[in-house]
């Protein structure tokens, strides 16, 4: 797996880490979602493919198809609403986005860079700008 585009994706843990209060409930524009409904999202697709497309890469098993993305966006956005504590949704997108980099660490770059290599990363990586 590509290095430098993991370390990026990890590095998303250190800004995380330093969202204060004001800036978890602000949307990061009009009529879209709030930093802490994007964490939620971005924790959403992380355990989504924790459990179930890197369990099925190994041995070239064919991937299940992706859900409906509207569907899981939307339990993402309920889920969000179940931290009553900023603080805990945070370890918990960084426990769970250090446990993503690390088995991705560990896979072959011809294996996983379908689902990891497109443009919406660069989407992710760059929320460090509102």
């Amino acid at each position: 797996m590509n290095k430098k585009l993991l370390d990026q994706f990890e590095d998303f843990n250190e800004f995380v880490k330093f969202i204060d209060d004001i800036t978890w409930e602000k949307l990061i524009s009009p009529g879209k979602w709030t930093v802490k409904e994007v964490v939620a999202h971005l924790w959403n697709w992380d355990t989504y493919t924790l459990n179930t497309m890197l369990p099925n890469i190994k041995d070239q098993v064919k991937l299940p198809g992706f859900v409906d993305h509207d569907t899981e966006n939307l339990k993402a956005i309920k889920k969000a609403k179940e931290f009553k504590y900023r603080e805990s949704m945070i370890k918990t997108f960084i426990e769970t986005r250090t446990h993503l980099v690390n088995h991705l660490h560990k896979v072959d770059h011809s294996e996983i860079r379908f689902f990891i290599g497109n443009d919406k990363l660069n989407d992710l990586i760059h929320m460090k700008d509102i």
